[in-house]
């Protein structure tokens, strides 16, 4: 049909000021390359994003103290204090020896700097109800900037004296000094304190109270503010001072008239404690250094700072024969990013441009491509930079948000694709000027890439109303907002630069059409016409493919589980409590070589492990961990995964009656294949049996291995029962006979010794071998009304054993039972499998289940995703109908998300992807651009029949007009995605599947497999729906009028 006297098309008001000002806008252009490269070098890199819990932590140290007086004396003031705030969702507490914590979960929307002011205040309502003697109360929020940014181990043939004093005085303080450097903990560090080692006969001898001692060191030792005085017009603040300075006044404090002093019954000495905890790097004694930066500082700058302090502190004569292994970079998977964004760019952008080339055959056009790419990326930092001055968005550059702008590569160029085709159109086959066919050309598809925009940043809508946090929330908010932001940056160029320079370079080039693109349009129009004659029967068939895709979907796996970025494995020891210290020694060597003979077999880097005495004090800011920690190599330089790697090391891990090594991976958690189950009551014993009928009951499953329990038992207690009629008939209190057992005793410090550049414990105490023996606890003299009496005469022993730690959730006792499943696309069917155990076990009334927090944030950011997958299609839907005003044909674009269904059926079967966390993150960004193909073709089938045109001449020619934007903007997009999933499908070339391939591929994945069928059916399938959607509303309308 022939159209004499078309409508003038109406120019973009953008479009048309980028074409008539091109001086202005080059400067414009110039401005923002400027501009760009400022704001990348201030935007702030960072390993993950910027975040805060909803739980805040109080904490209290009180040392040689057994879990149960943790919880007596601690925990449960603290928890009744702490569970009178308002907004909690749940308060769990911990007890263990010589530490007591709790910890409050708010609910989401919290205002958390409110709640730390309410947890502050209960804490300080308490205080007088805790221990007088409590070293110290931490109030602690975890923050991304608490996660350190490199670990380190300190290890040399040295003492162990002089590597703890070097590590202290050298290592510590020369990296806080650095710029950026928050915090420094040496882990495995013992500092120096002041040691009393009363000898008991010469107590005996004098008749020296220990309780009268203890309080003659504190009355003796102060420092203490005593108000002020005036002499004429000055103001002088006055200060008693009666503090130890040196170990010697210890020793001549006197005890008495009679001129004894304190040196003559006891040894004074400036010493390091008995270590309890021992760390080993590759076999070798070591100290761990953890360093953390500050929330605004670069993580490249400072770890470039810390390693290169390192070297100067490794290069010191002080430091012979010091060795300095770093085990853990955190900017490592920055760097890797940061390069994998430039590969993934140059190689996008070329493969993009080539396909540009082959299907436009025109250099000049194709150059524009080129050019919009790094103009585009340029705007992105620009928008980025000012988004965060302005405090709309606080985003950095960090491993979530470049893989989001990684995945944003790929549609980079779409908008600028469909502008050039446009003009391309307008300038080749229409024969128009250079400057018409900029202008009308960009104009005509300006309000379809506006729509495609508008529906791809609708779909992350449904973040704003998420209620639950955690990582779904916080991967899909960074992969979103750069998302968003690259697609306004790449908008903004199309429809300015572009048209504006295709304005120029178009100018001097001759109108030709290009014979291959008219044969492949003529084909794709008699396929149309073809499917246009038998639109049901096309319509049924691809109905059926739907109907089988949805079968395939319903019988992929779904995983609960998480990937981690590090290859680790994790190997943790329990061993009788009636071993030795050799057998520990023994047991640790034997396991350390099966490891080492395994280096190179199994790609193993380093080897770290660590295990403490498992009786006596644990002091403050140690943890009685007893693991080994294999890190092996990145996955660029091994072939063996994680997974095998740790098959192999449990099948070498030697078999002892009553040891128990269980493996995992990853950090934390419980590795990616991790499975817990809290049982929850008021009574221990009862827990103790449920637990054990858990176990029994997983082990059984085939798809569960490495089945454990969180009860541990403790060390072996003596008890001493102060018998009351006793007690008193001798003239004392029960609290009498309690401190004088702890003066004896106890490793509590008594008071603090300052020395030239610290401050040190006073610790008072029997020599070491005087408080061995039973039999010597039962002669410890307690002084009265008259005569000592040892402690036998007032006191009866009983032997009991404790729990190495109670938890509590919920002022509720609480047990764990925790698991691995063999394989993590096999998660979700085994906590299926455990799941109904679980209610098929009889519960005592008053006793529950649950799955512990880990699996329920993995379902619940599962459910957060399905949540905003469906609440996004109606969002689309809108979007599309505001701008389309029309409510029919929003439901012919929407048609391009069942077809692109078939694809991400396809792909994950044929790849054995799970449904798993990524996976629809990547449902939600291909929901966002799935539609765009359908958008741009409806449209100009819109613009085709204001023209004139009759429907199927408009459905006919539209679709050959938009054939090649539709192909090259699918083509771009899938190759823009390649580096991200190439690893992921080949690993025989890139390596093992792990870290960033395996955790982002699957997003890439989804995308390429939705948006290729989407395509090739949007082509066929959308033009034959038009027409029966478009038949169905005349006929409405006729019904309508008829009626």
């Amino acid at each position: 049909m022939e159209i004499n006297n078309p409508r003038e098309p109406k120019t973009n008001a953008l479009v048309r000021f980028a074409v008539h000002r091109p001086v202005t806008m080059s400067m414009a252009v110039v401005g923002v390359i400027v501009l760009g490269a400022l704001s990348l070098s201030r935007l702030p890199l960072e390993f993950l994003p910027q975040f805060s819990s909803n739980n805040i932590s109080v904490v209290a140290l009180y040392p040689a103290s057994s879990p149960q007086e943790i919880e007596r004396l601690i925990v449960r003031p603290l928890e009744d204090s702490l569970g009178t705030i308002n907004g909690i969702d749940t308060l769990s507490a911990s007890a263990s020896s010589g530490r007591g914590s709790v910890s409050v979960s708010f609910l989401a929307g919290t205002d958390m700097e409110m709640a730390a002011v309410d947890v502050r205040d209960r804490v300080d309502r308490v205080r007088h109800l805790l221990p007088d003697d409590i070293e110290q109360i931490q109030i602690r929020r975890f923050q991304s900037s608490d996660i350190p940014v490199i670990n380190f181990d300190l290890s040399a043939r040295w003492s162990r004296e002089r590597l703890f004093e070097f590590a202290e005085s050298v290592v510590r303080r020369r990296l806080e000094r650095l710029e950026g450097v928050a915090q420094v903990d040496v882990r495995g560090l013992r500092t120096p304190e002041v040691q009393i080692n009363l000898d008991p006969a010469r107590l005996r001898a004098h008749r020296i109270d220990l309780r009268q001692l203890n309080s003659a060191l504190r009355d003796n030792n102060v420092n203490l503010s005593a108000g002020e005085i005036r002499e004429g017009s000055r103001k002088l603040l006055v200060r008693a001072m009666g503090e130890f300075t040196t170990p010697e006044q210890i020793r001549a404090l006197p005890l008495g008239t009679m001129g004894l002093r304190l040196g003559d019954v006891a040894e004074v000495a400036y010493t390091f404690p008995r270590q309890d905890n021992f760390n080993f790097l590759n076999g070798i004694e070591s100290l761990t250094v953890a360093v953390n930066k500050n929330s605004t500082a670069n993580i490249l700058s400072v770890v470039d700072a810390i390693k290169q302090e390192l070297k100067s502190i490794a290069a010191l004569d002080a430091a012979e024969g010091l060795d300095i292994r770093v085990f853990r970079d955190a900017s490592t998977d920055v760097r890797k990013g940061l390069g994998q964004l430039r590969d993934a760019g140059l190689i996008g952008g070329l493969l993009s441009i080539c396909a540009v080339f082959f299907f436009l055959r025109r250099i000049r056009t194709t150059l524009l491509v080129a050019l919009a790419i790094p103009i585009s990326v340029v705007t992105t930092f620009v928008l980025i930079y000012f988004m965060r001055a302005a405090g709309l968005s606080d985003i950095t550059l960090n491993v979530i948000s470049l893989a989001g702008l990684m995945l944003a590569l790929g549609m980079l160029v779409d908008n600028s694709i469909v502008v050039i085709e446009s003009i391309f159109r307008h300038r080749n086959e229409l024969q128009e000027e250079a400057a018409t066919a900029a202008l009308r050309g960009a104009s005509e598809v300006a309000l379809p890439i506006i729509a495609s925009t508008a529906t791809t940043m609708c779909v992350f809508m449904p973040l704003i109303f998420l209620s639950t946090g955690g990582r779904f929330k916080l991967y899909l908010e960074n992969i979103a907002l750069m998302i968003c932001v690259v697609i306004v940056a790449s908008l903004v160029v199309a429809l300015t630069v572009v048209p504006m320079v295709a304005a120029l370079i178009l100018r001097g080039q001759q109108a030709r059409p290009s014979r291959f693109f008219a044969s492949m349009s003529r084909a794709y129009g008699r396929t149309l016409d073809l499917t246009l004659r038998h639109r049901l029967i096309f319509v049924a068939a691809i109905v059926a493919m739907f109907i089988g895709s949805l079968h395939l979907l319903s019988n992929i796996e779904r995983a609960y589980s998480s990937r981690s970025l590090e290859r680790e494995i994790i190997v943790k020891v329990d061993t009788p409590k009636q071993y030795s210290m050799e057998q520990i020694e023994a047991l640790y060597d034997e396991v350390y070589r099966i490891l080492d003979g395994q280096r190179e077999a199994l790609d193993i880097a380093d080897i770290t492990h660590a295990y403490d005495r498992g009786t006596g004090r644990s002091r403050a800011g140690y943890r009685r961990a007893r693991q080994f920690n294999i890190y092996l190599k990145d996955e660029d330089e091994s072939s063996v995964t994680t997974l095998e790697a740790r098959n192999r090391i449990r099948q070498l891990m030697p078999v002892k009656a009553g040891v128990s090594l269980r493996l995992a991976s990853g950090r934390g958690h419980y590795g990616t294949t991790g499975i817990e189950i809290e049982l929850a009551g008021d009574e221990a014993s009862v827990l103790a049996l449920m637990s054990r009928q858990v176990a029994d009951r997983l082990a059984q499953l085939p798809m569960i291995r490495d089945v454990d329990t969180s009860l541990e038992s403790g060390d072996l207690e003596v008890r001493v029962v102060v018998q009351r009629e006793r007690t008193l008939a001798a003239g004392l209190s029960s609290r009498a006979v309690a401190s004088t057992v702890t003066n004896a005793l106890s490793s509590r410090a008594v008071s603090h010794f300052k020395t030239d550049d610290r401050e040190v414990d006073l610790i008072m105490q029997y020599r070491e071998e005087d408080r061995e023996t039973l039999d010597q606890l039962k002669n410890v003299p307690v002084f009265g009304a008259g005569a000592p009496l040892p402690l036998g005469a007032l006191a009866d022993f009983t032997f009991a054993e404790g729990p190495r730690s109670i938890e509590r959730e919920n002022h509720q006792m609480r047990v764990k039972v925790t698991a691995q499943a063999t394989d993590a696309r096999a998660s979700y069917g085994a906590m299926a499998a455990v799941e109904s155990i679980m209610s098929e076990l009889p519960m005592p009334p008053g006793y529950s289940w649950s799955f512990g927090r880990w699996n329920r944030y993995m379902r619940q950011d599962q459910d957060s995703g399905f949540y905003a997958l469906l609440f996004a299609l109606p969002l689309v839907y809108m979007v599309l109908a505001a701008l389309f005003e029309s409510f029919t044909q929003p439901f012919t674009i929407m048609f391009s998300v069942p077809f692109a269904l078939i694809g991400v059926a396809l792909v994950m079967h044929l790849t054995g992807q799970p449904w798993e966390t990524m996976t629809i993150i990547g449902l939600i960004v291909l929901l966002g651009i799935v539609v765009n193909n359908a958008i741009v073709l409806i449209d100009h089938i819109n613009h085709l029949r204001t023209l004139g045109y009759s429907r199927d001449e408009a459905i006919r020619l539209g679709g050959q007009h938009r054939l090649r934007p539709i192909l090259i903007t699918a083509i771009t997009t899938v190759l823009g995605m390649t580096p991200m999933v190439a690893p992921f499908l080949f690993p025989q070339w890139f390596g093992p599947v792990e870290g960033r391939a395996a955790t982002w591929a699957p997003i890439g994945l989804v995308i390429i497999g939705g948006l290729t069928t989407s395509t090739f059916l949007t082509l066929l399938i959308i033009p034959t729906i038009y027409s029966l959607i478009d038949d169905a509303s005349q006929f409405a309308r006729r019904v309508v009028r008829n009626a």
